[in-house]
């Protein structure tokens, strides 16, 4: 392993282990591009060494590198902004002390200050003083023409009355909240894709009943081509510490930890996919 993978890989552990950022040169992502262009241009030159999956590796680490970098670097302005700038408690004061993180690079020091303009802006829309113009607009008197035959003649614009006004805050008011439902654990939602997997539904059609027969009393072989669609193996990136499965070709898979590239049948991984705890890697 050359030296600057060596160096990916104690940034990605000091970025997993700190919640600050770790302490970057201001070339960072600069020399990440030529890394990843000198490994691109050795891989074309020799495909049978062992430098396209270097790269590949080198790619995941940057990656993730860059994402916890993001998601602290957000955090750290909405944090500062909360401290900074009041709401509802009398005129809001932007008194942002110099609070900007440690550590960043040019480039995340412009995304920083982005965020905080936009999050200085949204509190400006919502503030106290700024709902109060826009009521003191409205007050405003507005002075009608004259009105002439032509005009008086169309008949004015039905208004709502108080009691319907009132009539909806009460429908409002009685409204029942919406709750949010608790998403199932991971392991309880592939046991449950298992078993859906095996269970054969009633009243299918012809493209759905893999026991079917057409108008010619052909017959539709469907379960096999879906068995071998739902059970196809993909590759997946774990990103969170997740338990042992059983998947749908009856395997144990797992237990899976952060970082681990794993083989399992598409079915399963679709779990994994929808409640963010991998991504799909193709290799």
């Amino acid at each position: 392993m050359d030296e600057f993978y060596q160096e990916l890989r104690k940034i990605q552990k000091k970025e997993r282990n700190n919640a600050t950022l770790a302490r970057v040169e201001e070339n960072f992502y600069s020399k990440i591009h030529e890394y990843m262009d000198r490994l691109k241009d050795e891989a074309i030159s020799d495909p049978f060494s062992k430098t396209l999956s270097l790269l590949k590796q080198s790619q995941i680490i940057a990656t993730e590198i860059c994402e916890r970098r993001e998601k602290k670097i957000t955090e750290a302005a909405v944090v500062n902004i909360h401290r900074s700038y009041h709401l509802f408690t009398g005129k809001p004061q932007f008194d942002l002390v110099d609070t900007t993180p440690l550590n960043l690079t040019p480039e995340e020091e412009k995304f920083y200050f982005s965020l905080i303009d936009t999050l200085k802006n949204h509190r400006g829309n919502i503030s106290l003083e700024k709902l109060s113009d826009d009521d003191s607009d409205d007050e405003k008197v507005i002075i009608k023409p004259k009105e002439t035959q032509k005009n008086t003649l169309i008949p004015p614009k039905e208004t709502k009355s108080n009691d319907e006004v009132l009539d909806r805050l009460d429908k409002i008011s009685k409204a029942k909240p919406i709750v949010e439902e608790k998403p199932k654990p991971i392991q309880k939602q592939i046991a449950d894709s298992k078993r859906e997997f095996i269970e054969k539904p009633k009243n299918q059609n012809l493209e759905e009943n893999p026991n079917a027969f057409d108008a010619n009393e052909e017959f539709y072989d469907l379960e096999s081509k879906r068995i071998a669609k739902e059970t196809e193996l993909v590759t997946m990136l774990v990103f969170d510490e997740i338990g042992a499965i059983v998947g749908v070709d009856e395997k144990v898979y797992g237990p899976f930890r952060p970082q681990d590239l794993v083989t399992l049948p598409l079915i399963n991984a679709k779990i994994f996919f929808k409640n963010r705890k991998g991504r799909q890697v193709k290799i």
